[in-house]
């Protein structure tokens, strides 16, 4: 029987990997094809922020609902799930952050620069979240009908 924080970190590893890809393509696409830039108005911040709201957030949010799911109960499935999480967050925000000196200076803005450091730490914190889940929360115990008999 499959239990709701192993399906929910199913969630957790989508969105994270949703939010990679898109920060990724977002940048890229501020890049450009010449790099001087989009071809069309923009505003990076707005987007940056829609960005983070549409997959960034709720892969952090339901990494917090996985803990709290099973912080009592060892569930090995969920805590790997979040340490991959974790570590996808952490390599695609880093490669992020190396695309930003390519990005055209009118283009850029605090949030930008700011963002990929701030989800790397937050891959770091899923990824420790993840460990305990998966090695130091307790045994979970399961009661059988005998135990009740005597």
């Amino acid at each position: 029987m499959a239990k709701l924080e192993s399906w929910t970190s199913i969630g957790t590893i989508a969105m994270g990997l949703l939010f990679v890809s898109m920060m990724i393509s977002f940048y890229a696409f501020l890049i450009g094809p010449e790099g001087e830039g989009p071809n069309v108005d923009v505003d990076p911040g707005a987007l940056l922020y829609q960005t983070i709201s549409i997959s960034g957030a709720p892969c952090l949010i339901l990494a917090g609902i996985v803990f709290g799911l099973s912080f009592r109960s060892r569930n090995v499935f969920a805590g790997l799930i979040l340490i991959l999480t974790g570590l996808a967050l952490i390599v695609g925000m880093l490669f992020t952050n190396t695309m930003i000196q390519d990005i055209n200076i009118q283009f850029r803005t605090t949030g930008l620069e700011y963002a990929p450091n701030i989800f790397v730490a937050a891959g770091t914190g899923v990824l420790a979240l993840g460990t305990y889940i998966a090695k130091i929360a307790p045994q979970s115990k399961i009661r059988h009908t005998r135990d009740y008999e005597q």
